[in-house]
């Protein structure tokens, strides 16, 4: 068994190193299967992890929480770079890489701590280790949260896949995982002897969880695969986090007229896929520009915006005698929708009636 996931974890590292779209999304899970190996390799191998490294394993708990916290970073942030305050992340595995050669010097196996038996010193490290688990697993919720109202200002669909559901649920079992690993051998409700306790909350804890990740990111496809419309807007990703707007009400009108002109004209949103840097690529205008406009100026969100278009386009079909024999959900695919269920959920949102009920009402 433990060479089974072994190996699965190589692979799995092999695969979103080398097989995957190259992404830094995919860079850092593989990083994520890495340490797993590397928790594995201490679990094979005759003697302690400590003999061979002499940092050990443990440090490297304190990784769990920030590789999966830049995993989702990287998915769920435009145009996603590291910087030099990003490691700050990793210097609790630092500090206690270095405290292995003077404080911690001792060999710890799995049986050692599934026995109950362990000292203060090594329990304040645990305990630091599961603090830092739940603030990045909390962390991570509140900027999925952020995200999906994010992703209304960028798509004019939002498939599961773009709201990243699936993170809901790894975070639930993660949280799980790691409260089993953790405090188990604290509590001992579960009368197992040390060997089963060491093989279902650690071996294959650990091993369900890597291949839990591995179908979820195999999976998951990169949200944001455009590039910033040009340098500048690259520079004012920052800048306009802090200040909302740099244009004036006659620029921000301007704006709102080239908009709804090419909304109107060009009709772009017939391609379900469309999308707000599709949008500043053919107005030549930036992404944050535009957002603010759509937003503060015309009032509504990207998403809220397109999809009116959208149902306003399937009305006018509807409307016209030539397309009487043909579905509504074919109407509703040439108007731009990529989907049934988001497509009736949508039309009852904006005119507060089925698309069936709305048809029978204009035949009657």
């Amino acid at each position: 068994m433990l060479y089974l996931i072994f190996i699965q974890s190589i692979l799995s590292a092999f695969v979103f190193f080398f097989l995957k779209e190259k992404h830094i999304s995919n860079t850092i899970m593989a990083l994520w299967f890495c340490i797993n190996v590397l928790n594995f390799i201490g679990l094979l191998i005759p003697g302690s992890l400590n003999d061979y490294i002499g940092i050990g394993f443990l440090p490297f708990l304190f990784l769990i929480g920030p590789l999966f916290f830049f995993y989702i970073l990287s998915l769920v942030k435009i145009d996603f770079r590291f910087k030099w305050l990003h490691i700050l992340h990793v210097v609790p595995f630092f500090i206690l890489s270095l405290s292995r050669f003077f404080i911690y010097t001792e060999s710890f196996a799995p049986s050692f701590y599934f026995s109950g038996h362990m000292s203060m010193k090594y329990m304040i490290i645990y305990i630091l280790i599961s603090i830092s688990i739940s603030v990045y697993m909390i962390a991570i919720y509140v900027m999925l949260v952020q995200h999906r109202k994010n992703i209304k200002n960028y798509f004019s669909s939002t498939p599961n896949e773009i709201k990243l559901d699936w993170v809901f649920v790894i975070l639930s079992l993660i949280s799980l995982s790691y409260i089993f690993l953790l405090y188990v051998p604290l509590i001992d409700l579960f009368s197992l002897s040390i060997e089963k306790k060491i093989f279902w909350f650690d071996q294959f804890n650990s091993g369900l969880l890597a291949f839990i990740l591995l179908v979820f990111g195999l999976l998951q496809p990169i949200i944001y695969n455009n590039r910033p419309v040009n340098t500048e807007e690259r520079k004012n990703n920052e800048i306009y986090k802090s200040v909302k707007s740099g244009l004036s009400e006659a620029e921000s009108k301007t704006i709102a007229n080239k908009i709804i002109n090419y909304l109107d004209n060009s009709k772009p949103y017939l391609d379900p896929e469309y999308n707000l840097e599709i949008m500043a690529r053919d107005l030549n205008i930036t992404r944050q520009n535009i957002s603010l406009v759509i937003n503060d100026t015309i009032g509504k969100n990207f998403y809220q915006l397109i999809n009116e278009y959208r149902v306003e386009e399937f009305k006018q079909l509807v409307l016209d005698s030539k397309y009487n024999n043909i579905k509504l959900l074919e109407l509703a695919y040439d108007a731009g929708f990529n989907s049934k269920s988001s497509f009736n959920r949508i039309f009852k949102e904006i005119t507060g009636s089925t698309p069936s009920s709305y048809k029978n009402e204009f035949n009657s």
